[in-house]
């Protein structure tokens, strides 16, 4: 029998402030989250118990079983979706009419309702559970030289690429199913609970706990040693039941509701994330030899080409479908919902998905060349990029869709909004598999150190100069028009912009101290990434009357002029080797 590990102080500490912030997410419900309110739609208080305490009795029952590092990462996987969720519940002190939270409260009038006691303890639950994993993110909470700081020695590297691949598998559809509505109300004092179409506390809380729960499974298939990793898949999978469940049994037992089964991708990935934690060798079927550098990295090829093929997809479908669609009330004259609609900025019909179509058809047919074995190498540092364009393109979407809601209850979010959201989150796994792919080709080449290709600076620092202002100024200019911007009219569309030009200058950077080969493909990935943003004005002009390029559009095309000199200029002067001091 194996040697007892110590657990260490801080890990003992870490539980019991876990232990406290379950206490408090247990309480609070029963306390009360409003003052003065109505009941909730149905007795939810012993599973929101059972849901509030399970990730730190799964934590404490891996330290009984002798797996500290485990039961760390339990806590940390738990840790990753705290800050989401107390936005959510941050929501009821906000504005608890707008919160859609069936089993917490069901409004029954239009008086505002002020927070009561168990709205602070949920907060501070959550606030704890973040506290609690924090402690231990690094080597479980162990001093270096201890047994427990040991196990992260024994990194295991097919037992982590297995966790990888079944994580981001699971994860990702836990995160597609996270973004879907769990029920629709014909309640009309309960909304239905669509982050599209929702507050802004409930929308940024939402996404948070979709992006939180995709990062939590690349850090568990990164981790230094796999066993932290499944711990980390457990309390990601446990804590996604927690916030799912209690809305999709309100779904299914309250007669008012009815349940909205596209959420259900999000339990069926909660529980893949635990199938994948508890199998002993990481959901492998049997025990095989270790695969070679390049047959690993194939595989990793061919998963990287499957989900950039499914994010070119989703990102077409998106431009396909309507972004939003008008429902005129009853008590609404149609003149006056014509005459809001205008007023905000936002046709009927919008083109602002536009965009999406380029990006699609770039990040799709890249997936398909990284399906074909003897280029795939070739075009993967291009994907590595080029993704960029479809958060570009998305986020342009998302901010019409925000805008046209914002300015009217007759207009709801459309079947666009949902492919465009599937299709930002299917390029960032793309991506991280594209980046796997790139560690494991690294491993089989010649690491030997380079200079940098001097010449090949010139062109490269011209790119990043034009990059930034083809980023940072309006590409589309009209009388009534503002465009959204970095440094001013900062909207949803902003992030797009800044993901891109970050994306130009770390490509950049790293292509001028790489392979040539490399190089050029990075080169080339991120002057198609620059393109799909110089398309603006042909694919969605109108939507603003009178739209014109701006200088946004000049520099851009001047920024893709750079970058395609700068991929010829890397093919053709190779760099020497820098001699080792």
């Amino acid at each position: 029998m194996p040697e007892r590990l110590e657990v260490p102080a801080l890990l003992k500490l870490a539980v019991v402030v876990a232990a406290a912030g379950a206490a408090l997410l247990a309480i609070g419900p029963g306390v009360g989250v409003l003052q003065g309110a109505p009941p909730a739609a149905y007795g939810s208080g012993p599973l929101l118990i059972a849901l509030a305490v399970l990730p730190v009795v799964a934590a404490v029952a891996l330290l009984l079983a002798g797996k500290p590092v485990g039961a760390a990462g339990v806590l940390v996987g738990a840790a990753f979706l705290a800050p989401g969720r107390a936005l959510g519940d941050l929501q009821l002190a906000a504005d608890a009419l707008v919160a859609s939270r069936p089993e917490l409260v069901v409004p029954t009038d239009l008086v505002p309702l002020a927070a009561g006691t168990g709205t602070w303890l949920l907060l501070a639950g959550h606030v704890l559970t973040l506290v609690a994993g924090a402690m231990v993110i690094v080597r479980a909470g162990a001093r270096p030289g201890t047994a427990v700081a040991a196990e992260f020695e024994d990194s295991e590297p097919e037992s982590r690429k297995r966790l990888l691949g079944w994580g981001l598998a699971f994860g990702g559809l836990a995160t597609v199913g996270l973004l879907m509505p769990p029920f629709t109300s014909d309640n009309a004092y309960l909304l239905e609970l669509d982050l599209a179409n929702g507050p802004g506390l409930v929308m940024i809380g939402g996404l948070l706990i979709a992006l939180a729960t995709l990062l939590g499974c690349v850090f568990a298939g990164t981790a230094r040693t796999p066993k932290m990793g499944r711990g980390v898949l457990a309390g990601v999978a446990l804590t996604v039941l927690a916030v799912l469940l209690p809305a999709q049994i309100a779904g299914i037992t309250v007669d008012w509701l009815h349940t909205d089964w596209r959420s259900f991708m999000a339990t069926a990935g909660a529980a893949g994330l635990v199938a994948t934690a508890v199998w002993p060798s990481g959901l492998a079927l049997k025990r095989k030899e270790s695969k070679p550098i390049t047959e690993s990295g194939g595989r990793m090829h061919v998963a990287a080409g499957v989900l950039a093929i499914l994010t070119g997809v989703a990102a077409i479908l998106g431009q396909a479908t309507d972004l939003f669609v008008v429902v005129i009330p009853t008590d609404v004259p149609i003149n006056q919902t014509d005459e809001l609609i205008i007023l905000s900025g936002v046709r009927p019909g919008s083109f602002a998905n536009g965009l999406l179509l380029p990006a699609g058809i770039l990040v799709l047919v890249l997936g398909v060349l990284l399906l074909i074995k003897p280029v795939a190498r070739i075009f993967r540092p291009m994907l590595s990029v080029a993704w960029v364009a479809v958060p570009l393109a998305g986020f342009l979407a998302l901010d019409a869709v925000v805008t046209a809601t914002s300015t009217s209850s007759a207009i709801r979010s459309g079947a666009a909004t949902w492919w465009t959201l599937t299709a930002v989150v299917l390029s960032v796994i793309a991506a991280i598999c594209a980046g796997a792919a790139g560690a494991i080709e690294r491993d089989d080449v010649d690491l030997t150190e380079r200079s940098p290709n001097i010449i090949l600076m010139a062109p490269i620092a011209a790119a990043m100069l034009f990059a930034i202002g083809a980023f940072g100024l309006p590409a589309m200019r009209a009388e009534q028009y503002v465009a959204p911007g970095i440094w001013s009219n900062f909207r949803v569309a902003s992030w797009g912009l800044i993901v891109a030009v970050v994306a130009v200058l770390i490509a950049s950077v790293v292509a001028a101290r790489s392979r040539p080969a490399r190089a050029a493909a990075l080169l080339f990935g991120t002057a198609g990434l620059v393109a799909v943003h110089a398309l603006e004005v042909p694919m969605t002009g109108e939507r603003a009357e009178g739209a014109a390029a701006a200088a946004g559009t000049w520099l851009s095309l001047a920024t893709i002029a750079a970058l395609v000199i700068s991929a010829f200029v890397a093919l053709a002067v190779r760099p020497e080797p820098a001699k080792r001091r």
